[in-house]
Order: C-alpha cells, then sequence, then structure tokens
C-alpha cells in the first residue's frame, strides 16, 4: 500500500476506532506531527512504523495468498496408465532393432536435456548457497538511498545460518527491544521467506505469520521487496 492511499487508510482505521491522533501517537510511540505527515500523504513511513500504527489500530495486514497443491485424491489409474505408456515407450526407444537412427537422434537429445538438466540444478543449488551466505550477519535499517539513521530508534536484522532476529534500538537512550524472532528459507530464484515465531507484544498480531520477499544485493546493501505484502526496505550490513 502507497501514499496517499496508505494515509487515507490509516485515518479512516483510527476514526473508526475513535481515536484522536493524540490519543494513537501514545499507543505506537510517534510523535503527532509524524502522524499527521502520514496521515496527509506528505511522507512514506518506514515499515515498521507502518506495523506499529497497525498494531495500535488492531488491523491485520491480509497473508500472502498461498497457491493449493492438486487434489490428493487424483484418480490414480490414469496415472499408472501414463506410467505404463512411458515405461513402453523407454522399452521401445532402447531396441535398436528398427529406426535406428531415429532411435540414436532422440537418444542423443535425451542426454543432451539430462545433462543440462541437472547442470541448471547444480547453478540453482549454487544460487541458493550464495544468497543464503551473503545474508548472514548483522544489518542496519535505512532509508532508500542508503543512509543508516544515527539518532533516535534504529532497526537492526541479525541473521544466521537458520533464523533471523529483528531488534529495534534507540541510539539517544541506549535502550533495545526484541520485535521478531523466527526462522527463514532461501529459494533457487532470489526468494527469501521468513516466519515469525515470537513477536514484542505491541505486534503480536504477526506471531505465526509468512512473509516473502525478493532479495538483491548492493555492495554492502541488502534490498528487500515483498511480495504480496507491502514491506520494501533496505538494509546496511554492519558486520560478518
Amino acid at each position: 500500500m502507497e501514499q496517499p492511499e496508505l494515509g487515507r487508510k490509516i485515518v479512516d482505521l483510527r476514526k473508526a476506532k475513535g481515536l484522536t491522533q493524540d490519543e494513537l501517537v501514545r499507543k505506537c510511540n510517534l510523535s503527532v506531527r509524524t502522524l499527521q505527515r502520514i496521515e496527509s500523504g506528505e511522507v512514506t513511513p518506514r515499515s515498521f512504523t507502518i506495523k506499529s500504527i497497525f498494531a495500535a489500530l488492531d488491523y491485520e495486514i491480509p497473508e500472502p495468498q498461498v497457491c493449493l497443491s492438486a487434489p490428493e485424491n487424483a484418480s490414480r489409474s490414469v496415472i499408472s496408465y501414463r506410467l505404463e505408456q512411458l515405461y513402453k515407450y523407454l522399452l521401445e526407444l532402447f531396441n535398436l532393432k528398427t529406426n535406428t537412427m531415429k532411435k540414436l537422434s532422440v537418444l542423443s537429445v535425451l542426454a543432451v536435456g539430462t545433462i543440462l538438466f541437472f547442470s541448471s540444478l547444480n547453478a540453482h543449488a549454487q544460487n541458493k548457497a550464495k544468497l543464503k551466505e551473503s545474508m548472514q550477519g548483522t544489518w542496519q535499517m535505512c532509508d532508500s538511498a542508503g543512509n543508516v539513521v544515527t539518532t533516535g530508534n534504529v532497526r537492526y536484522k541479525v541473521i544466521t545460518p537458520e533464523t533471523f532476529v529483528v531488534l529495534e534500538v534507540n541510539k539517544d537512550t541506549r535502550n533495545f527491544s526484541g520485535d521478531f524472532v523466527g526462522t527463514y528459507t532461501v529459494g533457487n530464484d532470489g526468494e527469501y521467506t521468513e516466519f515469525i515465531g515470537y513477536t514484542y507484544s505491541c505486534y503480536s498480531s504477526y506471531q505465526n505469520a509468512k512473509n516473502v520477499f525478493k532479495v538483491e544485493f548492493k555492495n554492502d546493501l541488502m534490498y528487500v521487496k515483498g511480495v504480496n505484502n507491502p514491506w520494501t526496505e533496505v538494509w546496511k550490513k554492519v558486520s560478518n
């Protein structure tokens, strides 16, 4: 959701709750001026600010749609018939007594296709391993230009080989809170999926949520774009 639609949505939810701007900012630790600029569409807030506002308004962002697998009760007779036909075809193909040259050509194509298929699998596996290795470390959230925040609330993400933790640190008071803890998986096509297992009480509505992102790297920056969700973020690596 982008501005100004986001601002209108927050205004509608706030009024539906019967909250004033002063009452809402006290619930999500914002300034009134910041909320006014968000509601009027003047600025696009960071993702964790959006989450905090929606959590205070008891509004849950819809989960990404999940594709359903094929029904388990598919006709076994059809499947068995097709497997039987494939088996007979392969037996006939390896019988070189008839149409020898034609069958050798087909076998050559199959051999080349098999080599390319397994080469592709290997390349995907290497890309997956490289992406997962590149993501590991400690990251600080920054703006779209890659500039980190040096005062006030700052968000950090620590990614290990199996888990991730999101912390919010106040640079001025030197206090911090743990927002999200969970596990993740990495796909072959640059997709990164987070599974939120534990949350801070303010974000309890996000517990057990699954979010999918596309990940790209440029130097020490990690660009994370939400897939079927509104969270697009930029993170700067601060340590390995």
